[in-house]
């Protein structure tokens, strides 16, 4: 049996209120964007869902369902078949679907009437659609909890989609309801978890990676930007701001006392950021840190390296241990990469023993050994932007 559309709920867009419709037309063109390759008729809002339409004359392609199940908005997907309004064609359709599902013997009809005027009830139309299938399926049971078979219908005035699969979204918000926001990325597993947790949020997310070139591989670049091509399947469309940060390093390293090169080199990364961040017309900086993982990452460190800068800086993984944010990178396909060996900028030059409760007035002191803005302004001229 062939479909003919592709039923797309939402969940927490259903609560945006008068702000709704906003949501929706974004998750519709998040949908067309991510379809763009594939074969559809049109897309378009419908009684707070939204409807994918096929072209019938072709068959449903696994490509269709990889893609909106990277589509951030969608709680779930569903391959539909749709049919007048009128019941002996809904109790027809709906036989014809159990019968061409596999490896089933107990099942259950669900049913949504957003058509109030349509002469049954929604638990009638459950009821005698399943005696329907029961009278004409040999051996099958109904169960009420947990059945190997749902049977979903969904009455609309004009139309009534009946399927029987149900396809996980990715949840959350459409990404670009939320405004920009400038992701520090590194090679590392920790960095692409926090960015995808902002796409999920509804943010589109603007790469940024510190390199250390020629001091340090391109490997190194090469890992970063598969990393970031894993990522933008879930936002479209990627770009990257690869700043060279080798002179900044050296300078620090030769004016600046050695324990507060670590705090200096992230002070003088979210700086560049920040700027990079106004070009954008970004709102906020994200990063992957966590209080305690790392030297720079104690509440005393993240205070002077956020006292360089005035825009916000966002850490969706400021409370997860390690263990948390491995299975978070796992489930979004970016671990394997991430833990592929790798020469990362902050591990050249580092101190012995890099300060771990940095005193704000000591680092300020240090940082004005330095012409700040003169680093600044020339890491940015240099800077080389990829888009995928």
């Amino acid at each position: 049996m062939k479909y003919t559309h592709i039923l797309i709920h939402y969940a927490e867009i259903g609560l945006k209120g008068n702000n709704r419709a906003l949501f929706e037309k974004q998750l519709v063109k998040n949908i067309k964007t991510a379809l763009a390759d594939c074969d559809i008729k049109g897309v378009r809002r419908l009684f707070g869902r939204i409807v994918v339409e096929l072209d019938e004359t072709k068959k449903l392609k696994n490509k269709i369902t990889e893609e909106l199940s990277k589509v951030f908005g969608i709680s779930s997907f569903s391959p539909v078949v749709a049919v007048k309004t009128d019941f002996d064609k809904i109790q027809e359709t709906a036989l014809e679907l159990a019968r061409a599902s596999k490896n089933w013997e107990t099942f259950k009809v669900a049913t949504k009437r957003s058509h109030k005027l349509f002469p049954a009830t929604s638990m009638e139309v459950s009821r005698d659609v399943g005696a329907h299938i029961l009278n004409n399926i040999a051996d099958k049971k109904v169960k009420i909890k947990e059945p190997d078979l749902m049977v979903r219908i969904e009455i609309t005035e004009k139309k009534t989609y009946v399927f029987t699969d149900k396809i996980p979204g990715g949840g959350g918000l459409p990404v670009g309801c939320s405004g920009k926001v400038v992701s520090l990325l590194s090679g590392g597993i920790d960095s692409p978890v926090a960015s995808w947790q902002l796409m999920k949020r509804g943010c589109k997310v603007i790469f940024v990676h510190f390199h250390s070139a020629p001091q340090t591989k391109k490997a190194a670049i090469d890992k970063v930007e598969e990393l970031a091509q894993i990522l933008s399947k879930w936002q479209i469309k990627t770009k990257i701001h690869m700043v060279p940060f080798l002179d900044i390093q050296k300078e620090i390293v030769k004016e600046c006392r050695g324990e507060y090169r670590v705090v200096l080199y992230r002070r003088f990364m979210v700086r560049i950021a920040e700027a990079i961040a106004k070009q954008e017309k970004a709102k906020a900086l994200v990063t992957g840190e966590s209080v305690g993982q790392v030297a720079s990452q104690t509440l005393e460190n993240i205070a002077a390296i956020n006292d360089a800068i005035t825009i916000p800086v966002l850490r969706p993984l400021i409370g997860d241990d390690k263990n948390e944010i491995i299975e978070k990178a796992k489930r979004i396909d970016t671990y394997e990469t991430s833990i592929i060996p790798h020469d990362d900028c902050c591990s050249l030059f580092v101190p012995r023993h890099p300060v771990t409760k940095a005193n704000i007035s000591v680092t300020r002191s240090e940082e004005g050994k330095l012409d700040i803005q003169k680093l600044i302004d020339e890491a940015i001229t240099k800077t080389e932007i990829i888009e995928l």
